[in-house]
Order: C-alpha cells, then structure tokens, then sequence
C-alpha cells in the first residue's frame, strides 16, 4: 500500500509520505468539523487541494481503518475512533511546538505555524508531552487555540468575528486564525492578541478600526476576519 499512497495520498505541503498525509489529513478533518463529519468538498477547500485527492485520501484512510467506511461518494467523511485519537494527538503537538516555538525561541507569531507543520510529524507523543511539561503545561497556544491533554479538544462556544460587530461593539480577542501569514502579522503589529480587550469605532467597506486601550488602529476586512472574539 505504501507504493500506491506516495504522491496520490496529498498534495499539502513538500513531504508526500503516507505517513505525513494521513497526519495531515485526519487533522484537518477533525478541525474542520470540531470532531463531527465533514464533507469532502469542504475539506478540498480547507486544504487547498482537489477533490480527486481528497477521494484518494478516502480510500486510503479507510483502509488504515483511521476513516469510517462508507460506499456512497456524497457521504460525509467521519474519522473512527482510532482516527480521532490520531488527529488530536497532532493538534496538540502542533499547539505545543507553537508554543515553544513563540516563547523559547522567539520566533514571530506569523512563521510559527508554518514551523510547526513541518516539525510536528517527527516528534513523538513523549516529547511533546515532555515540552508541555517544560513550558507549565500551557492551556492555550499563542494564537488562542486550547491544547488539548485527552482524547477529545475541550467543547467552547461558536465565536464570532471582528469583522461582523458594530460600530461601538466591544469584545475580548479569543483567539486568531493560524492559517494566513501575512494576515498574523498585520494583526500582531496591531497589537490584537488573544485576551486584548477591543471597541469597534469603525467598521465599513474600507476596513475594520479598533481602539485598544489609547491606541486607534485599523485592519483590513479580510485581517478582522481571522480574529475570533468573545463579546
């Protein structure tokens, strides 16, 4: 199986190895759909890959027995149990090394996720654990992600974002979205981090603006966007 999974399994990233595709792929999964199923359309979208691949992965991960099977092509994709184990134990590898990364190493908030990615299949389940235990066993990584200690990703509210409030709104950062560098950097230079405290002064087709204690400052739409807030 190993000769067929290289290079038909993914498409994400460098690294084409079976194993490396079906870490990738069962976390996307399960944070796509907060551990519910998600359909296949969905998760090509998420992963900025085409549908062809994702049946592919289908297949594939169903016979590692890390996806549930199921003959209908329109039915939505759910991880086993075996599958969930595997996709939380990445999140909080992923979670962790961003943490370490951040707060040891000093590396920007916008390279750590990228940094993560590319380490978080070589380091085993110890080691994470190990860098955990190291760094107080932080709750929450520098984007405002909870790191998951269990089996499952701790149950939170659906959370809105900066973009949709009001003008005169207030609201606390909760956490930002990992996935867009140049948006993390904006956001960061800004100074909205999770636990900030904000209050909307404008809000319209040309951007979002925001006053942060005594400082007024502006993002744009697509930036606000990525921020998750708690009002």
């Amino acid at each position: 199986m190993a000769n067929t999974s290289q290079g038909d399994l993914l498409m994400v990233g460098s690294d084409r190895s079976h194993a490396r595709a079906r870490e990738d792929y069962v976390k996307a999964i399960y944070q796509l759909g907060a551990g519910e199923p998600v359909r296949a359309a969905a998760l090509a979208r998420y992963l900025r890959v085409s549908r062809v691949s994702v049946s592919k992965a289908k297949r594939l991960l169903e016979l590692d027995g890390l996806l549930e099977s199921d003959a209908a092509a329109s039915a939505p994709l759910r991880l086993t149990r075996r599958g969930c184990r595997l996709a939380v134990a990445m999140v909080r590898r992923h979670r962790l090394l961003e943490t370490f990364l951040h707060r040891s190493l000093r590396v920007p908030l916008e390279r750590i996720h990228a940094e993560a990615e590319r380490i978080e299949h070589v380091v085993s389940d110890d080691l994470a654990l190990r860098i955990a235990t190291m760094l107080g066993r932080p709750q929450r990584d520098p984007h405002g992600h909870p790191i998951p200690y269990g089996d499952r990703l701790p149950r939170s509210k659906p959370l809105t974002t900066l973009d949709t409030l009001r003008v005169g709104s207030r609201a606390r950062v909760v956490s930002l979205d990992d996935r867009d560098d140049e948006g993390v950097a904006a956001i960061a230079a800004a100074g909205v981090m999770p636990g900030s405290t904000l209050r909307v002064e404008q809000n319209d087709r040309r951007g979002v603006r925001v006053r942060r204690g005594a400082r007024s400052v502006a993002l744009r739409r697509s930036h606000a966007a990525l921020v998750r807030v708690g009002t």
